[in-house]
């Protein structure tokens, strides 16, 4: 399924797919837009179907509640609600209008491809690992944007080849990008979100 979402800054579309056999997607994800910052953020629960839901939901919460805070401390929050959960890997971005910059925050293999408005292209590598409630090291990365800046996030359920990522800097929206990525998706036996975001 395909959702849309206009914020007055950011453009987003997704694309969510559970596993075959599966009657819900073990993913969640947010969007979050503030006077000054906007937050999207993927959670993907370890294995599939309603268990691996609860614990991406449980993040995804979380960052709902708490989206003014910082990268780390939300990536801390989130861990602390997943004691004796089933445990997430998550990537959030956060980004500041007001100093043109983006925070990555990121622990296991959630794939993000960030696209600046000159189609230069920047893969973050992702931290190995994932959050239970245990002691974990996150990666945090910053980022320079401007208008035109264009971002993507994956769960592990499909691939992007490096054919995909040149025609995703040549995008014009993010319904195009979500559209082309997920007919990909569709021959995939897992869980599977997508979420793209043009910056305005």
């Amino acid at each position: 399924m395909i959702e849309n979402k206009t914020h007055s800054k950011v453009d987003i579309a997704a694309f969510q797919q559970g596993k075959k056999g599966n009657y819900c997607c073990g993913d969640a994800y947010v969007t979050v837009e503030a006077d000054n910052y906007f937050i999207c953020a993927l959670a993907d629960g370890l294995g599939s179907g309603e268990g691996a839901y609860h614990s991406s939901k449980i993040a995804m919460d979380v960052i709902r509640e708490h989206h003014q805070e910082n990268v780390p401390n939300l990536l801390e929050k989130c861990n602390r609600a997943l004691i004796q959960e089933r445990g997430v890997v998550i990537t959030i971005l956060k980004v500041y209008f007001t100093t043109n910059e983006i925070v990555y925050g990121n622990i296991g293999n959630i794939g993000t491809f960030l696209f600046s408005d000159k189609g230069e292209s920047t893969r973050p590598i992702p931290a190995p690992g994932y959050m239970s409630g245990r002691k974990f090291q996150y990666r945090l990365a910053h980022f320079p944007f401007r208008k035109g800046f264009q971002f993507l996030l994956h769960s592990d359920g499909v691939t992007v080849s490096q054919s995909d990522q040149q025609w995703l800097k040549n995008a014009h929206s993010p319904e195009l990008s979500i559209q082309h990525l997920s007919k990909k998706a569709k021959n995939q036996n897992d869980d599977v979100t997508i979420i793209a975001g043009f910056i305005t």
